[in-house]
C-alpha cells in the first residue's frame, strides 16, 4: 500500500516563465485549423481532394513546361514565348479555385461552431478579433497554394527554359509583383466571402454549397445582364465569382488578342479597372463587416 499523504489542498498561483501571447495563440489556431482543413490528423480520404485540386492548378504549368523539355529550344523557339499567358491562367484553373476553396474554408470555421469551443478560445487572451484573424490566415495561406504557386512555378520554367534567362527576367520584371498581388487578392476576397458565408451557420455541408451558389448564381446573372441584355461589360460587376480574377488580370497584363482569340484562353471584356477596385474593396468590407458582427461576443 502506498504511504503517500495530502497535508494540504489550495489553489497556488502559477510561478514560472509565461510564453503565452495574443500573437502566438493566434498562430497556433491558425496552424492547426489550417492543418485540419487540409486533412491532417485525419481518414486519407480527407486528404486527397485537397491536394488533387492543388495538382489539378499545376496542371497547365506542369504540361508547358513538360513540352519545352521533351521538344527542345530548337522547336519551342517557334512557339509563343509565353503558351499560357500568366493572366489567362487562372481560366484554366478557375475550377480548382473555387472547388479548393469551397472545401478548405469552411473546415476552418464550422467545426468550432458545430462543437461549441468558440467560447474555450475566448476564455483566454484572444478576443474575437483575433480569433477571426487566425480564421483568415488558416484560410487564404492554403489557399495561394493553388492562386500563387502555380504561376510562380511557371514563371521559375519559363526563365529556365529560356535562352536568355537574365533577358527573360528583364522582360518581365514587372510581372513578378504583380502575380503576387494578383494570388494573394484572390486568396484574400475568395477567403472573407468564405468565411462570412461559414459563419452564418455551423454546418460545413452548407457553408460549402451555400458559397458555391452564391458565386454560380452571381455569375449567371452577370452573363444574362452582359449577353442576354448587352448593357455592356460594366454589368458584369454582380459576377462574384470573377471580381478579384478580373483585377489580378489586370494587374499582370491581359494577353495579346492575337495569343487568345478562341477557347478557353479567349479575352473576354471586363469592367473597368477602376469600377473593379471599387467593387473588391465593397466585397471586402461587406464581409469583413459580417465577420465584425458573427463574433463581436463570446456566444457568436
Amino acid at each position: 500500500m502506498s504511504e503517500a499523504r495530502i497535508h494540504d489542498v489550495r489553489y497556488r498561483p502559477y510561478e514560472g516563465e509565461i510564453k503565452g501571447s495574443p500573437r502566438r495563440a493566434v498562430g497556433s489556431m491558425a496552424r492547426w485549423s489550417a492543418m485540419r482543413a487540409l486533412g491532417a490528423r485525419r481518414p486519407w480520404t480527407a486528404k486527397v481532394v485537397p491536394v488533387g485540386l492543388a495538382l489539378i492548378a499545376f496542371g497547365p504549368a506542369i504540361t508547358v513546361l513538360g513540352v519545352k523539355a521533351l521538344l527542345g529550344t530548337q522547336i519551342t523557339q517557334q512557339l509563343p514565348g509565353d503558351i499560357i499567358p500568366f493572366a489567362t491562367y487562372y481560366q484554366l484553373i478557375a475550377f480548382a479555385i473555387l472547388a479548393y476553396a469551397a472545401i478548405v474554408i469552411p473546415e476552418t470555421m464550422c467545426p468550432d461552431r458545430r462543437s461549441r469551443v468558440l467560447d474555450l478560445y475566448l476564455s483566454t487572451a484572444m478576443s474575437p478579433r483575433e480569433y477571426v484573424v487566425g480564421k483568415v490566415l488558416a484560410s487564404a495561406v492554403p489557399l495561394l497554394a493553388v492562386t500563387t504557386l502555380p504561376l510562380v512555378f511557371l514563371y521559375v520554367g519559363n526563365v529556365f527554359f529560356s535562352d536568355d534567362p537574365f533577358g527573360y527576367v528583364g522582360d518581365h520584371l514587372r510581372e513578378i509583383p504583380a502575380i503576387l498581388f494578383g494570388g494573394i487578392l484572390i486568396a484574400l476576397v475568395y477567403t472573407l466571402m468564405g468565411l462570412a458565408v461559414a459563419s452564418l451557420t455551423s454546418r460545413r455541408a452548407f457553408a460549402t454549397v451555400g458559397f458555391v451558389l452564391m458565386l454560380i448564381v452571381t455569375g449567371l446573372i452577370g452573363g444574362v445582364l452582359r449577353d442576354a441584355l448587352n448593357l455592356g461589360p460594366n454589368s458584369r460587376l454582380v459576377n462574384l465569382q470573377f471580381q478579384p480574377v478580373w483585377l489580378a488580370q489586370k494587374v499582370i497584363g491581359e494577353a495579346p488578342a492575337s495569343i487568345a482569340q478562341d477557347g478557353p484562353l479567349q479575352r473576354f471584356d471586363t469592367p473597368d479597372t477602376s469600377l473593379l477596385i471599387l467593387s473588391n474593396a465593397i466585397i471586402i468590407v461587406v464581409c469583413v463587416a459580417v465577420l465584425a458582427l458573427r463574433y463581436r461576443r463570446s456566444d457568436a
